[in-house]
């Protein structure tokens, strides 16, 4: 049997001590559904540092530096103390996670490692530990919903996000739990392939983004509110969602129109989020909820999510409009944070000089696919990726005709 050297040993029974005299533990480990809390508290953190910091993992078996968000530990009043707590509300990404604790002081900052406003990305070299592993219990139906009209006046279109492509369908009616109609929902989904370069389909910024369901609610009275839910017997039901069906004989419209929202995450990554996204989706529920029982819609134009290839942060944004999307239409058109990249084969004139990486690889594949909007615009990609898609369409709603396009 082979002997360690003294001084060998020494360095390995120090670094176990170390990590085993640092706890952390999150509460609770079983979560239903996204936005669910979860809190994390740690001890014995030995002359604590201000940039010590708490790293979200998913899957919880990521590198040290596939994390996709993080906390300073300094954002718990009692830190100093080497003890603490941070609470937050987890995004279900179809993969458990963990939580890591990590020491970083001002002396290894690595200028070389930065994020989108070159602030110093925090280092991984001393792991402090490492919590039990989170999970989303399943059988409680899809999330991310999302209405849409299509090009007939009696439909409504609505899309959500599952972890497996067995079959999902849309049941409705005019009564909550009276189920008139049922109908089976179309699946896709898009591979780390089908992205154009990183980050979007890099170790980091790729991961699965589940399958989308596709189902069209038709036959429907003008103006009339009807109930739903998606999902299924054997995987369960969404809770019941409510919208007003279009009524083109009405001599009101009610829109509300505006573009480059993006969304906000309740840690730090390796972009900028959008924390005035929360305020925007704030006063828009607010005011469909005033207006009770007129239909009305959402027009986002262009800069979505603002992922820019870290495909995670496309979940948050469904999450955060998903109490406005689920009850009237969410209408959007590409922007260059969707689509651009140097070789993409559809350019418009005036981009052929600015066109730039604002895509972060995507090339509009999650925006074409998380998406369908009335009409059939789409251009072909030239590669296996599906081809882009919304990029123009109209659709009349009250006593008006709204055409939505690219510029």
């Amino acid at each position: 049997m082979m002997k360690l050297p003294l001084f060998l040993l020494l360095i390995s029974l120090v670094t176990q001590t170390s990590l085993s005299e640092v706890t952390i533990s999150v509460t609770p480990t079983i979560l239903q559904k996204s936005g669910d809390i979860v809190t994390i508290s740690w001890s014995n953190v030995d002359s604590p540092s201000k940039l010590d910091w708490l790293g979200l993992y998913s899957p919880p078996d990521s590198p040290h530096d596939h994390f996709i968000g993080y906390k300073f530990l300094s954002s718990s009043p009692s830190w100093k103390s080497g003890s603490g707590s941070i609470s937050l509300p987890i995004t279900n990404l179809r993969s458990n996670y963990s939580f890591r604790i990590f020491h970083w002081t001002e002396s290894e900052i690595n200028p070389k490692l930065h994020d989108h406003d070159h602030n110093p990305l925090p280092g991984t070299a001393h792991l402090l530990a490492e919590s039990d592993v989170v999970v989303f219990e399943p059988g409680h139906g899809p999330e991310q919903i999302h209405l849409a009209y299509t090009d007939v006046e009696d439909e409504m279109r609505v899309m959500f996000v599952v972890g497996d492509g067995e079959e999902r369908s849309v049941k409705w009616g005019e009564r909550d739990g009276e189920w008139s109609r049922v109908s089976v929902a179309r699946v896709v989904r898009y591979e780390r392939e089908d992205m154009c370069d990183a980050p979007a389909n890099g170790s980091i910024g790729w991961r699965d983004p589940g399958w989308i369901h596709d189902g069209v609610m038709k036959d429907l009275k003008k103006g009339v509110r009807y109930y739903y839910q998606v999902g299924s017997d054997s995987k369960g039901w969404s809770t019941t969602q409510s919208f007003v069906s279009r009524n083109g004989d009405s001599d009101e419209t009610i829109a509300f129109l505006f573009g480059d929202m993006g969304t906000s995450t309740p840690y730090a990554t390796f972009i900028r989020t959008q924390d005035e996204s929360i305020a925007t989706m704030k006063w828009i529920l607010r005011d469909i909820e005033a207006i009770g029982d007129k239909h009305a819609f959402i027009s986002h134009i262009g800069d979505i999510s603002y992922a820019r290839g870290y495909s995670w942060l496309w979940d948050h944004f469904f999450t955060q409009v998903e109490p406005v999307a689920s009850k009237v239409p969410y209408h959007v058109c590409i922007g260059n944070h969707e689509y651009d990249w140097p070789l993409q084969p559809w350019k418009p004139d005036w981009a052929y000089a600015v066109y730039g990486t604002d895509g972060g690889g995507e090339c509009g594949v999650p925006y074409s696919l998380k998406f369908n909007m009335p009409g059939n615009s789409s251009e072909s990609t030239g590669t296996r990726a599906p081809a882009t898609r919304n990029l123009y369409y109209s659709f009349d709603t009250g006593g008006c005709t709204f055409c939505v396009h690219i510029n």
